[in-house]
């Protein structure tokens, strides 16, 4: 019986102690839990208040970042806006500066051209767009200007040059309270300044500056026809209404349609691909002139600029029109790359030479026909071929059959009706006097002279 209740004792003893130990095990397990749950809300709690913060960080930082391009753009736009009135101030200055002043007016034309060129220093300070990087304008100094300049000048109707000689301007003038009134209010842009169409080489100026117009206009007129237009809208207006246009000078930025559009739809039409196009930019920029380039842009002038520059531009323009001209004329075989500017015009060169070697034996094969094959009009064709080659469609013909009828003089001894007969020509007397007209002597003269060549080697 007393081991009984030993045992008892003992068990109940055991129980308790278990029942104890339960109970430790438990708390220990809620503490444990609880611990590893205030971890990870700890945890949670700081990667939320670190992204929290990162946001902050990062909304303040497009923040910044959008007011400084803000600021940018702002200054930039600023910056360009006044370009334009500097070059206005600044090249009729240059322009006054050739003609003979008074001491005191010399003076005052002086300190106006020097707070000017300070004014422009000053714009050149502001961002130039995009990275804000600045880029300084090189304008003469003022001593430099007054001394060098002999850019010439128009007054009263009168072309006058830094010499003193003067030529008369027989362009009709424009009508200024027209164009005081456009100026006043510039969303009334003059769509054309009136010029005569007399000049054979036409530029066709776009600007939104009314007075940019009226400026160019002014100073050209008496070298060239001059057309201008406000944005490339009306440039495209002018140049289907116009097809003697040679030239086209624009500023970039213009409403409606800029420069850049302009050029693209230009170079990207047969009718116009081969006009060459000067782009005016308010900054020079290494991304706009690639981007220019790969429009088909011929040239960047930065404003503010002197128009004595654009004069030089375009007489520089001519005279390699003169000697791609020339190149087609004197050369036997000349690559269409060699005398074109544009991909769309060595191919349009391409398919009419092309198109005039397939028809070389055809006694009918004429202008009308050519212009069908290369879908252009008689006058557009005539255009393009005279600036391209210097020779209009049926002198173009003609000279790719005399340099044919050429080479079988070089090359054969076939008789010279027989040749006639190959190129074209039905009456061997006709083709005798175009091939002394284009190379300066008959056929029978140069036939004669490659035997002796020949003889000689």
């Amino acid at each position: 019986m007393g081991n009984i209740l030993i045992a008892e004792a003992m068990a109940a003893q055991a129980t308790g102690l278990f029942s104890q130990g339960f109970v430790w095990a438990v708390l220990f397990g809620v503490l444990l839990v609880a611990v590893v749950a205030y971890a990870i809300c700890h945890w949670v709690l700081s990667r939320d208040r670190q992204k929290m913060e990162e946001e902050i960080q990062k909304m303040r930082l497009e923040h910044r970042t959008e007011l400084e391009e803000t600021k940018q753009g702002v200054l930039s736009g600023v910056s360009r806006d006044l370009l334009t009135p500097i070059t206005l101030i600044i090249s009729p200055l240059q322009q006054l500066a050739a003609e003979p002043l008074a001491d005191d007016v010399r003076v005052r034309v002086q300190m106006i051209l020097r707070n000017a060129q300070l004014l422009l220093h000053q714009v050149n300070m502001l961002p130039a767009g995009g990275k804000g990087n600045v880029v300084p304008a090189l304008v003469p100094a003022v001593d430099a200007v007054m001394t060098q300049v002999t850019t010439p000048v128009v007054n009263n109707g009168q072309r006058t040059s830094g010499n003193g000689q003067r030529s008369v301007d027989k362009t009709v003038g424009i009508d200024d309270s027209n164009v005081a009134k456009v100026s006043a209010n510039r969303k009334d842009l003059p769509e054309e300044i009136d010029a005569q169409q007399t000049e054979r080489f036409t530029l066709l100026m776009v600007d939104d500056s009314p007075d940019m117009c009226r400026f160019v206009h002014d100073y050209f007129r008496g070298e060239y026809n001059v057309i201008t237009a406000n944005n490339g809208e009306v440039a495209l207006e002018r140049l289907e209404e116009n097809d003697n246009i040679d030239l086209v000078v624009s500023d970039v930025n213009m409403p409606k349609m800029d420069g850049l559009e302009l050029c693209k739809r230009i170079k990207t039409d047969l009718r116009w691909s081969h006009i060459p196009v000067i782009l005016l930019t308010g900054r020079r920029s290494d991304q706009l002139e690639m981007e220019g380039l790969r429009l088909g842009a011929d040239d960047y002038i930065t404003k503010p600029f002197n128009v004595e520059m654009l004069r030089l531009r375009i007489k520089k323009f001519i005279e390699k029109r003169e000697s791609r001209q020339r190149q087609f004329r004197e050369k036997m075989d000349v690559a269409p790359s060699e005398i074109t500017i544009t991909s769309v015009d060595e191919q349009f060169i391409q398919r009419a030479i092309k198109i005039c070697e397939d028809h070389m034996s055809d006694t009918e094969f004429s202008v009308e026909v050519l212009g069908q094959e290369l879908s252009l009009s008689r006058t557009y064709l005539y255009k393009k071929l005279i600036n391209i080659t210097g020779k209009g469609p049926a002198e173009f013909i003609r000279t790719i059959r005399l340099k044919r009828g050429k080479q079988y003089l070089d090359q054969t001894t076939m008789p010279i009706a027989d040749i006639a007969l190959e190129i074209g020509y039905g009456n061997p007397k006709r083709f005798t006097e175009n091939f002394k007209a284009e190379f300066g002597m008959s056929p029978s003269e140069y036939s004669r002279k490659v035997r002796a060549e020949k003889s000689i080697k």
